[in-house]
C-alpha cells in the first residue's frame, strides 16, 4: 500500500492537469471594458516585474530580455497611442507604461468587482459610456471602436501624456501593492540591454549610476562615444564622394551615393546601440527614435534623388545618346523627375510616422506653388519649349543651322537653352522659348546642294555667240561628275544694264560644305573658260554717253 500510494498521487495530478484548460499563448488581451483592462494591464505589468527581478537584475540573456521586452509591449498595448507620434510610440509608450505602473501601486485602487464591466458601462448614456476615471484621480480610459478588434477600452491619450507627470507626484508616496522589484522605473532608467549586464552597471560608481535628466549619467557618457565613433566613417564617406569629382558624370553621380549609403547602414545601428544596448528611456529615447527615423527618411529620400543621376547617366553612356544632346537632356529630366517625385513619397511617409501633418502641408504647397508657378513663368515657358524641341527634333547637336540670321554648329541641346557656335568661334545661347519662335534651316539636313551663279556678257556678244556659250556651258555642268543631272538649268534670263544675263542653276551631290566649295569652284573656273572660248568677256558695270543736237522750230538743219 505505501508503494502505491506515490503511483496515485502521480496518477490523481496526471488527471487534475488534464482537466486544467491549457494556455493559449495567442489569446488576444482582455481589453472589454474598464474593469478587464485594469486587469489585464495589473496582471502582466506584475508579470513583468517578476521577469525583471528573476531573470533582468540576476544575469539577464538575450532570450531573457527579448520575453522582457515582449511582455512590455503587453502592457503598452493597454494605452491609446494615437496622439503619439509612430516614430516615437514604442519609447514613449513603454515609459508611460512603467510610469502608470509606479503610480497604481501607490495610490489606492477600487475592488475590480466596483470597476464597470461591458454590461455595466454599456447601460450608461452619452458620454459616460465611452469613458471612465480612476476616482479620486485624472487617470481615464476611454472607449475605443477598432474595426479589427472591436470596442475597447484604454488608457487616454491624455493620461498617457502625463502619466511622467503622476509618477513624479507619487514617487515619495510609500507603495500599497506587493511588488518584486522595488522601483522599477529607476531601475530601467540605470539597466541596459542583454550585451550590458546589470551587474556590471551595480558595479560602477555611484556617480555613475546617479540620475542625469531622466537616466543614469553612464548612459549620457555612453551616447557621448557612440557619436565620437560616427566621426571618422562619416569624413571617410565625405572623401568618398570627392574622389569622383574629376571623373565621368556616372563616377561622380556614383561617388555621391557614398554618404547617404553609409547614413542607410549606420543610423540604425547606433539607434539600436543607444535604445536597445545603453537603453534610453522617456524623452532622451524618444528623441532618438524620432531622429533615427528623420535621418532614415531624409537619407532615403537623398538616394531616391541621387540615384536619378545615376540611372540617367548609365543610360546615356550608350555610343547612340550624344551626352550633350536633346536625348540626353530629356533623359536626365526625367530621371530627375522621377527622382524628385520618390524623394516626396519617403519624405510624406516619414513626415506621417514623425507626426507631421502632411495633408495641411500638402494643401499649403498647392497654394505657394501657384505663386512659385507664376514666378518661374519663363522658366516654365522654356522648359516646354524644350520639350517641343525634342518632339519635333528640328535640329540636333554637331548640325549646322541658320537661326534667324546667325549660322553655326549646335553644341548643345539644353531643356532651358541651346547653345550653337557661330562660324567666327563665338558662342551664342538662345533660351528655348525665343527658339521657338525662331525659324530654323538645318543646312546638315540637305540631301543635296544649290550651285547657282549669274552671269553678265557684254553686250557686244552676238546671238551666235551667246547660243554657243549657253550650249557649251550646259555641257560643263551636265559633265560634271557631282554634277546631278535633273533640275540642271542654263539659261538666257534678261538684258541688264550693262549685260546680257545667264543664269545657271544646279544640284551638287554633296552634304558637304568643303566638298561643296570645291565644286563651285571647279565649275566657276570652267565658266571662265566657255566665255573666253566663246569670243565673248564677262560685263561690268559701265554707261554710254549718247550726244546729239535739237532742231529748232522751222529751221531745219539748224
Amino acid at each position: 500500500m505505501p508503494r502505491l500510494l506515490p503511483a496515485l498521487l502521480l496518477l490523481l495530478a496526471a488527471a487534475s492537469a488534464g482537466a486544467a484548460p491549457p494556455v493559449n499563448p495567442l489569446e488576444p488581451l482582455d481589453r472589454s471594458s474598464p474593469r478587464a483592462t485594469l486587469r489585464t494591464f495589473l496582471s502582466s505589468t506584475d508579470q513583468l516585474a517578476r521577469e525583471v527581478s528573476d531573470r533582468y537584475a540576476t544575469g539577464q540573456s538575450r532570450e531573457a530580455y527579448g520575453r522582457i521586452v515582449g511582455l512590455a509591449q503587453e502592457v503598452v498595448r493597454c494605452l491609446d497611442l494615437a496622439k503619439v507620434p509612430p516614430a516615437s510610440r514604442l519609447k514613449e509608450g513603454r515609459a508611460a507604461a512603467l510610469a502608470l505602473f509606479e503610480t497604481l501601486s501607490r495610490i489606492p485602487l477600487p475592488p475590480l468587482d466596483e470597476v464597470p464591466d461591458a454590461e455595466q458601462m454599456a447601460l450608461r448614456k452619452d458620454g459616460a459610456a465611452r469613458r471612465w476615471t480612476l476616482p479620486g484621480t485624472e487617470i481615464t480610459l476611454v472607449r475605443v471602436d477598432d474595426g479589427s478588434s472591436g470596442v475597447e477600452f484604454l488608457f487616454s491619450p491624455e493620461t498617457v501624456a502625463r502619466a511622467e507627470e503622476f509618477y513624479e507626484r507619487t514617487r515619495s508616496v510609500p507603495r500599497l501593492r506587493g511588488v518584486p522589484v522595488p522601483d522599477m522605473h529607476a531601475l530601467v532608467a540605470v539597466g541596459g540591454g542583454w550585451m550590458i549586464p546589470y551587474r556590471s552597471i551595480v558595479g560602477l560608481p555611484a556617480w555613475l549610476r546617479a540620475p542625469l535628466w531622466g537616466q543614469a549619467a553612464w548612459k549620457w557618457f555612453a551616447l557621448v562615444l557612440l557619436a565620437l565613433a560616427c566621426v571618422p566613417l562619416v569624413r571617410l564617406s565625405l572623401r568618398l564622394s570627392r574622389m569622383g569629382e574629376e571623373r565621368g558624370p556616372f563616377v561622380r553621380a556614383l561617388a555621391h551615393f557614398s554618404v547617404p549609403l553609409l547614413l542607410l547602414v549606420l543610423t540604425p545601428t547606433v539607434a539600436w546601440l543607444a535604445l536597445v544596448q545603453v537603453n534610453l528611456v522617456g524623452g532622451a529615447g524618444s528623441s532618438v527614435q524620432v531622429l533615427e527615423n528623420a535621418i532614415l527618411t531624409l537619407t532615403a529620400a537623398w538616394m531616391a534623388w541621387r540615384a536619378a543621376p545615376v540611372i540617367a547617366e548609365a543610360i546615356i553612356a550608350s555610343p547612340r545618346i550624344p551626352r550633350e544632346g536633346m536625348d540626353a537632356h530629356l533623359i536626365r529630366l526625367a530621371a530627375r523627375l522621377l527622382g524628385i517625385l520618390g524623394s516626396l513619397a519617403l519624405l510624406s511617409v516619414g513626415a506621417d510616422r514623425l507626426g507631421i501633418p502632411v495633408y495641411g502641408i500638402v494643401a499649403g504647397l498647392g497654394v505657394g506653388g501657384l505663386a512659385v508657378a507664376l514666378a518661374a513663368q519663363p522658366t516654365l515657358e522654356n522648359l516646354i519649349a524644350g520639350l517641343n524641341l525634342y518632339a519635333d527634333r528640328p535640329l540636333r547637336v554637331g548640325e549646322r543651322c541658320k537661326i534667324g540670321d546667325t549660322v553655326g554648329d549646335v553644341e548643345a541641346i539644353g531643356i532651358r537653352s541651346t547653345r550653337f557656335r557661330t562660324i567666327d568661334r563665338t558662342l551664342t545661347t538662345i533660351p528655348n522659348g525665343a527658339l521657338a519662335k525662331m525659324t530654323i534651316a538645318n543646312q546638315s539636313r540637305r540631301d543635296r546642294m544649290l550651285f547657282q551663279a549669274k552671269i553678265g556678257l557684254r553686250y557686244e556678244t552676238t546671238e551666235g555667240q551667246l547660243r554657243a556659250i549657253l550650249t557649251e556651258l550646259k555641257a560643263l555642268l551636265s559633265g560634271h561628275p557631282r554634277v546631278l543631272p535633273e533640275k540642271l538649268r542654263v539659261r538666257f534670263v534678261g538684258l541688264g544694264t550693262s549685260s546680257l544675263d545667264v543664269q545657271l542653276r544646279a544640284f551638287v551631290d554633296t552634304v558637304s560644305q568643303s566638298e561643296f566649295l570645291a565644286v563651285q569652284e571647279e565649275l566657276l573656273l570652267g565658266v571662265m573658260r566657255v566665255v573666253e572660248k566663246g569670243g565673248s568677256a564677262f560685263a561690268f558695270p559701265s554707261q554710254t554717253l549718247y550726244l546729239g543736237r535739237d532742231e529748232l522750230p522751222g529751221k531745219p538743219g539748224a
